[in-house]
């Protein structure tokens, strides 16, 4: 394949690193130059972020190309977005030949307190590495450019002029003329990191005043960490979390953008202060940001911020004047448009003269990778079933492959795709410490044969065997996906998260009743929407699915799904919730049975009206049901509610199980479904089922399920997996790689 430019970078960095690569990637595709983007994993990231969101929109909007390590590349270009990617060795071959190497320098490699932030004979070093050409140096910045060694490296050359961010006009309209609000509205935005705000609070509030009558203060990603910084917070500061979208409209509703960050920080260029300037803001700033952005901004010490703004509020003309002066610099020096002239000038790449041609010749097919999806046994098929979830939302060319400790194994191989079925130590009587080495032989040979670019465990579960298997293959990306609501007896297992590259925690409807050690360690792990099989538009509508249960005309259809009943015996709720149903004659009882029950002995449906039946997904067919009775699982819970199913909930509550109880109790207190023990509401079934069934209580409990907003975590886990499963890694040195 052959590429003008093949733009190298850690896609999942949330700020201006992706947002200026984004703007680059956008401004040479509307070139006609054809483009590849190649993920890595750095290590500058501990969190598990996803994708930057405009990334993925250019790679699925065929902008520019996913490039595969495998893919054999030609490039007149290659431009490697941020040093810190290259503190490591990549842990693999590349197919990637490149005429001209440019490493973007997205940070000064010494920051103002005299720290290193990274070690430039070593990023050169690796570059030459992997790619065996010289590396040009590109500072976004005349600060980045100061901080560099006057001895450059070996086989570097700095180019003579600096990397600026540009930005798509377009995409940041001016804000609209007139003079400031009454009260003035100050604003700022960035990532929620300490070192972003003033170090001290007595600037803090000078910065951003207090006088709630004179001031609103409007902040973009702030979080608890300024609690932390400054103690209690004004009243006037309106806090609002980080997010990658709707930043535009957010400037256009401010006055004035005023950015001031720790003294331990040195901000290389500042992306976001680029992006109030565009739409017109009058932007104050502390002096050391004059030599980036000169008369476009206002400079001042924190002392003088308030003085400053009180001049532009008693001087309507030199506030538009400021403004316009702000948006022009813009256009004139960091336009998108510019960077066609940036290649030409610096690299000789001219524009095509046919683009339509070479956009339509891009897009190529990427090399077959697998996922090994691995889970354990449980006593339902949740586990199996979200796995399931997943892969079928993986794109072509990514083949998964399942290796499952459950005996619903079925549900995979039903889907067409391979499966392989580990035996647990309890089923065949075995000594766990046994058992475990077995499972480590076994998993390592899976692996040895797929050869998989990403295992994916889902389970509470973490076992030695798992550990160990995973230890033998450290360039495996290997992913958690754990579910909430714990109980504290699962505790020990949070010391096997260190295990894996990354944890992804299934979103719960009912997270502020979860309390379990799974919440302590929120901001190291990647939280999704909660997950379903199966959507609650990709359900069979009512009338097809009644057609397909036999359901007479005019019947009031329950179905009834208490678990398998292998650790809580849901016997006696069963029997007393069919008398219950079945004393009505217009009900017909629909009992779900599970094909992974603890009892096999054939049942007797009690009546005409009673069906026992096995119906996976069940949730396929519940537009037919008017009413369900089931244990609140992960999966059942769900898809109930999203799916608007009046439903009485009964929990189980054995001791291995997570808290369904207070799923459940979320349910009933928010007026979602109701609840009902089988230890504590035995003899009131009749009152509960008489309840479910009262038509107005079920368009209640519908009705409020409707107002649930609500996307798939498993579109999300899907795309974590496609981007991880194309990586290079960098994150940890091949030098030191420990001998297993």
């Amino acid at each position: 394949m052959r590429l003008d430019i093949l733009f190298v970078a850690d896609v999942r960095f949330e700020g201006g690193t992706s947002t200026a690569l984004a703007v680059e990637i956008r401004a040479a595709a509307r070139a006609g130059l054809k483009t590849g983007l190649l993920a890595v994993k750095g290590p500058l990231l501990g969190h598990p972020y996803p994708m930057h969101p405009d990334l993925r929109a250019l790679v699925y909007s065929g902008a520019t190309e996913r490039i595969d390590p495998d893919t054999k590349v030609d490039a007149d270009l290659v431009l490697l977005h941020h040093p810190t990617i290259m503190s490591n060795r990549f842990t693999r071959r590349t197919g990637i030949q490149a005429e001209r190497l440019v490493m973007v320098l997205h940070h000064p490699m010494v920051d103002r307190v005299g720290k290193l932030q990274y070690d430039l004979q070593r990023v050169i070093s690796n570059c030459h590495w992997a790619f065996g050409v010289k590396v040009w140096l590109a500072p976004v910045s005349a600060i980045v450019r100061d901080a560099l060694p006057r001895r450059l490296p070996a086989s570097a050359e700095l180019l003579p002029e600096n990397w600026t961010n540009l930005i798509d006009l377009d995409d940041w309209p001016r804000r609209p003329d007139g003079p400031p609000h009454i009260p003035v509205v100050i604003g700022r935005h960035a990532r929620p990191d300490k070192l972003k705000w003033p170090s001290s609070s007595t600037d803090a509030l000078r910065i951003y005043p207090a006088d709630s009558a004179r001031y609103s203060i409007r902040i973009l990603g702030g979080g608890s960490f300024l609690q932390e910084l400054y103690g209690p917070l004004p009243a006037n500061w309106e806090i609002l979390p980080f997010a990658w979208t709707g930043i535009p409209r957010f400037l256009q509703g401010l006055d004035f953008y005023v950015y001031y960050h720790s003294d331990s920080w040195s901000e290389a260029f500042g992306r976001t202060i680029l992006e109030a300037l565009a739409v017109g803001l009058v932007t104050i700033l502390p002096a050391h940001f004059q030599p980036l952005f000169g008369d476009a901004a206002v400079y001042a010490a924190p002392s003088d911020v308030e003085r400053i703004i009180g001049r532009f509020i008693t001087d309507d003309e030199a506030y538009a004047q400021q403004s316009a002066l702000a948006s022009d610099f813009v256009a004139r020096h960091h336009s998108a448009q510019l960077f066609p002239q940036r290649l030409q000038r610096l690299f000789g790449i001219p524009r095509p003269r046919d683009s339509t041609a070479v956009r339509a010749s891009m897009i190529q097919p990427l090399p077959i990778r697998r996922v090994l999806f691995t889970s354990t046994n449980g006593i339902g098929m949740g586990h199996l079933a979200q796995q399931v979830a997943v892969a079928q939302r993986l794109p072509q060319g990514l083949k998964p492959v399942f290796a499952t400790m459950s005996y619903a194994m079925k549900i995979a191989t039903d889907e067409g795709y391979h499966a392989h079925f580990l035996t647990y130590h309890s089923g065949i009587d075995a000594a766990p410490e046994d058992w475990n080495d077995v499972l480590a032989e076994e998993l390592f040979d899976l692996i040895s044969h797929l050869r998989p670019a990403v295992f994916a465990y889902d389970a509470t579960a973490v076992f030695e065997g798992v550990v160990a298997a995973l230890a033998m293959d450290p360039n495996l990306f290997s992913i958690w996906v754990r579910r909430p609501m714990w109980r504290e007896s699962h505790r020990p297992f949070l010391e096997m998260a260190d295990a894996f590259d990354a944890v992804i925690e299934p979103g719960e409807l009912a997270d502020e009743f979860d309390h379990g050690p799974t919440k302590e360690m929120r901001d190291k792990v990647l939280l999704v929407p909660p997950v379903l099989h199966l959507g609650p538009n990709e359900r069979l509508e009512r009338t097809a699915a009644r057609l397909f249960l036999d359901v007479p005309e005019g019947m009031t259809v329950v179905a009834l799904q208490l678990g398998s009943g292998s650790n809580f015996d849901m016997r006696s709720v069963r029997n007393s919730v069919l008398k219950a149903l079945l004393d009505r004659p217009d009900t017909l009882v629909l009992d779900i049975r599970s094909p992974i029950r603890a009892n096999f002995e054939l049942d007797e449906p009690i009546s005409p009206r009673h069906r026992i039946v096995e119906l996976f997904p069940s949730f396929r067919y519940s537009r037919a049901f008017d009413a369900a009775v089931v244990a609140p699982g992960y999966n059942t819970f769900h898809e109930n509610i999203l799916g608007a199913v009046p439903t009485l909930f009964v929990p189980n509550e054995a001791e291995e199980m997570d808290l369904q109880l207070n799923r459940a109790r979320w349910a009933e207190l928010g007026g979602f479904g109701l609840l009902m023990r089988r230890d504590h509401d035995l003899p009131h079934v009749g009152s509960f089922i008489e309840r479910l069934l009262d038509p107005a209580e079920r368009d209640s409990m519908a009705a409020r399920c409707g107002t649930i907003f609500w996307t798939n975590g498993a579109d999300e886990i899907a795309d974590y997996i496609e981007d991880h499963a194309r990586i290079v890694r960098t994150d940890w040195s091949v030098a030191r790689v420990p001998d297993v």
